[in-house]
């Protein structure tokens, strides 16, 4: 019988950790379990580089934004974001990996998301090691890179590199078809729903000056803004 102690989460993008992940990763981390939270991707293709760069405005940022940014300082302004998320969220400083070997965003395949998987996890007994990412689904379109790590997780368990692996769904995949079945909900308590709140702040922040975009807003807003009301991960598959 295996027993967890440490627990990696792989977020294909900047926000997943958040949106997707985040209420799983508050109870693990008040569980008590070493918690890392791992970004896979540059996240460079999301369309908010060009909403913040158009000289347009939006409805809800003061100013016209017309912050022009290349790939590798648009990918570092999400990088921002989501380390300031992971630490509201209680993760430590040294366990927030941003990988130099993280993948292009839209470029991800199912053995470089392992690879990544594996170099995180090398220094760490494989039965005492959950991952845990996003699960695949196969009733509607589903972003590549999602696929490919869901994927990825699933043959690191097959393999024997780790103890267990959870994946969960996706918001913006919610609600599932009639009939599939979902095995557990992580609502969070109310400590934790102001960690997650404060987590999504991160994502939300217009402060051009100070290099704060809030892309992943402009990216999802839709998403954060239905993360605001409900703040809850849905855990799809456990082996």
């Amino acid at each position: 019988m295996s027993i967890i102690q440490y627990v990696f989460y792989f977020s294909p993008h900047q926000d997943d950790e958040l949106l997707n992940l985040g209420a799983a990763m508050c109870r693990d981390i008040d569980a008590g379990y070493e918690v890392f939270c791992v970004l896979c991707t540059d996240g460079g293709a999301s369309g908010a580089r060009l909403l913040i760069g158009d000289g347009g405005c939006c409805q809800w940022h003061e100013g016209r934004h017309d912050y022009s940014m290349d790939r590798a300082s648009f990918s570092a302004a999400r990088d921002r974001e989501f380390t300031e998320s992971c630490r509201a969220l209680g993760v430590k400083e040294d366990h927030i990996i941003i990988p130099r070997n993280r993948m292009a965003d839209g470029g991800s395949t199912v053995d470089g998301a392992k690879q990544i998987m594996r170099d995180a996890i090398k220094d760490y007994p494989p039965e005492q090691v959950a991952v845990k990412t996003l699960s695949p689904v196969d009733w509607q379109h589903q972003n590549a890179d999602h696929t490919a790590l869901a994927k990825a997780a699933l043959q690191l368990r097959e393999e024997g590199g780790c103890a267990l692996v959870e994946e969960y769904l996706e918001t913006i995949l919610f609600p599932a078809p009639e009939g599939t079945a979902i095995p557990e909900t992580v609502t969070p308590d109310e400590a934790q729903r102001k960690r997650l709140l404060t987590a999504a702040d991160s994502y939300c922040r217009w402060q051009p000056e100070e290099g704060r975009f809030a892309v992943g807003f402009h990216s999802v807003a839709d998403e954060f803004i239905e993360f605001r009301k409900e703040q809850i991960s849905r855990l799809m598959i456990q082996r």
